[in-house]
Order: C-alpha cells, then sequence, then structure tokens
C-alpha cells in the first residue's frame, strides 16, 4: 500500500525535473525521492503501532531557492490529499519533509528519503491511551 505513495513521490519528481529539461544543464544531477505517507490515529505527531501506511494520499513536492525562498522546482514534500475519509486532517504544523537536492552534501547517489508525513483521524482510537500510559511508564523509567 505505501508503495503506491512511493511511487507518486517518485513520479512527482520526474516531473518536476522534466519540466526543467529545456532549461537545465544535461549534466545535471537526477534524484530519485522516495517516503512514506501514515494515518496518525493517536493524534501524537509521531509514528507508533497504531500508524496506518496510507496506499494513494496526495503530496506536493516543491523546489525552492535556499536565499530567496521563491519555487524554483522541488524540495519540499507536504501533505495534499488523503486517501482515507476517516484520517483526512493535516496538522496545524503543516507537515513538510525537506530534502536536500544536491551532491555536495556527502551524499554520493541519486536517492532521497524524506521523512514520513502523516495525516490525523478527528479522535484518537480508543487503544491510543494503552499506548501513552506505556510511555508515561517508559518516561518515568528514565
Amino acid at each position: 500500500m505505501a508503495r503506491l505513495t512511493q511511487v507518486a513521490i517518485i513520479l512527482a519528481a520526474a516531473l518536476c525535473f522534466l519540466s526543467l529539461v529545456d532549461v537545465a544543464d544535461s549534466h545535471a544531477p537526477k534524484f530519485i525521492i522516495d517516503g512514506k505517507v501514515y494515518c496518525e490515529v493517536c493524534r501524537a505527531n509521531f509514528t507508533n503501532r497504531y500508524s496506518k501506511p496510507m496506499a494513494g494520499a496526495k503530496v506536493k513536492l516543491e523546489c525552492k531557492n535556499e536565499v530567496t525562498e521563491s519555487v524554483t522546482y522541488t524540495l519540499e514534500v507536504t501533505l495534499v490529499k488523503s486517501s482515507m475519509a476517516d484520517c483526512a486532517e493535516i496538522p496545524d504544523e503543516k507537515p513538510a519533509a525537506e530534502v536536500t537536492l544536491t551532491l555536495n552534501n556527502g551524499f554520493h547517489d541519486e536517492f532521497r528519503h524524506a521523512n514520513p508525513l502523516a495525516f490525523t483521524r478527528k479522535e484518537a482510537l480508543p487503544e491510543c491511551a494503552e499506548l501513552f500510559k506505556e510511555l508515561e511508564e517508559a518516561k518515568k523509567d528514565e
């Protein structure tokens, strides 16, 4: 299921670069970006054992110039539309996964990985109470 989301992100990245073909240098680096989208059913703002992979979610891939912040092509992956009606809320902090598209940062291949993004439910599932209780107990043990 999450594979469809990865394919969508890769296709979006490919389209982004194809649109630059007539202005880009033919030796410019090409990148493949993958990532995952989840339904975060506990509204905890992190993936956990109850998070569900979301196939078919729509994300936006947008590149910005680091200095001017103007959109040039794609650099940031953001949530657009959920594929699950009961898990369609975009968190208030508008999650985005920043992806560095350069070969001058220690990465020597064309693959880049976006951090997971998650839509949330309007209300947490009842079983999430167990998760929060475990997290509190673990915190006390530290």
